[in-house]
């Protein structure tokens, strides 16, 4: 078998008639890069699964991972003698995590091959200093001896792009998230990957959602990557979805801080196992950028801020004509008052808006009752 190296860094397999089946195509390709050589010597250690499941939706609308991919890295793991695996998740703040292991397949995973649950909203945590932080991690990190990270491939409607390094969001706990988007995202997104190291990584590419991190528009990428570079793999992955590594500020920001390496776009630094039938391009949503100008976002958590991305993207005749300010979002407005700052009939999302002259409760609130709050105005 052919293994990645040094100067192929990054593998990719596609979904092809041949390779239609999830669960071998994970297998061939950890077969193929030679997984078993990265693996602990010690096959009693403990190795932790970590996917995305952001929110309670199937993998088929573009925001979870398939089950079908863990099942094949278990599969994997279990033929090479090793039995202790976890698979650990923590979903954003408002959603649940057990929900999310009954409603995305991960609990039926569980009791078919035999690996346990762990959801990390319900750990305690420790604190690390990083370089310019102190971040709060849950307890389980420090338990775990390998960590295989399985992010999606998506578009974020904050960070224009999320996978390998912003997917260990899900390893610290809510009071964590809610401080990372109080402090912008993208610096201790790239801060907390210097204090929890990702062993190998493998990237969900079927057929995440490009716009939305909480799908509903799934395009097929029809693929799934690996590396052990997550700073190599985001910077590539995010070329597929028409973005550049620049567009992210936490990707440049992990790279400075050693966290890896840059995909340079003048190197072959990518494998191909396989050849893809066809090649598919995929534009980001252009009205993506129109959502953005509407809204004065401050310290909002995606969960309240996607809730309301997806009201204006299925609410129907809604136009901003003055082309000011619409929407106020984020907890810097707890206790704000409507003010000469926003035009009239500025809509206050979510709870921390309750002082606004018109607003919609909810922690997060729930896009219906937005796009209701639009149909009566």
């Amino acid at each position: 078998m052919i293994s990645s190296t040094p100067d192929r860094p990054i593998s990719v397999i596609y979904k092809t008639p041949e390779t239609e089946n999830l669960l071998k195509m994970t297998i061939l390709l950890l077969e193929t890069v030679s997984l078993y050589n990265r693996l602990p010597e010690d096959r009693k250690a403990l190795i932790a699964l970590k996917p995305n499941l952001v929110v309670s939706r199937p993998a088929e609308e573009g925001a979870t991972t398939h089950p079908e991919i863990c099942e094949g890295i278990i599969i994997y793991l279990q033929s090479h003698g090793y039995k202790n695996i976890v698979i650990v998740e923590g979903s954003w703040v408002g959603d649940s995590t057990s929900r999310a292991f009954r409603n995305c397949g991960y609990e039926k995973l569980a009791q078919k091959t035999g690996v346990k649950l762990f959801n990390t909203q319900n750990d305690d945590f420790f604190t690390v200093k990083s370089d310019e932080y102190t971040l709060k991690v849950c307890n389980i990190m420090h338990k775990i001896d390998f960590l295989i990270n399985i992010p999606v491939l998506k578009g974020h409607c904050q960070t224009s792009y999320t996978g390998a390094l912003k997917n260990l969001k899900g390893c610290i706990p809510d009071s964590e998230k809610r401080h990372f988007h109080s402090s912008g995202l993208h610096r201790p997104i790239a801060e907390l990957n210097t204090v929890i190291k990702q062993d190998f990584i493998v990237m969900d590419g079927i057929c995440g959602d490009p716009t939305f991190e909480e799908g509903g528009s799934p395009s097929t990428l029809n693929r799934i990557l690996c590396s052990d570079d997550p700073v190599m793999l985001d910077s590539y992955a995010a070329t597929l979805i028409g973005l550049h590594y620049s567009d992210i500020s936490y990707i440049s920001l992990s790279a400075a801080l050693k966290v890896g390496s840059l995909c340079e776009e003048d190197k072959n630094l990518v494998l191909e196992i396989n050849t893809p039938v066809h090649k598919v391009i995929t534009l980001r949503d252009s009205n993506l950028e129109n959502f953005a100008a509407r809204i004065d976002e401050q310290d909002a958590c995606s969960s309240c801020y996607t809730a309301l991305i997806g009201a204006l993207k299925t609410a129907e005749k809604y136009e901003n004509k003055s082309g000011e300010v619409t929407f106020a979002i984020g907890r810097a407005f707890r206790g704000a008052v409507q003010s000469k700052k926003f035009i009239h009939g500025c809509i206050g999302i979510g709870n921390c808006t309750a002082g606004f002259t018109r607003s919609v409760p909810g922690c997060p609130p729930a896009a219906e009752a937005i796009r209701q709050t639009l149909s009566e105005i």
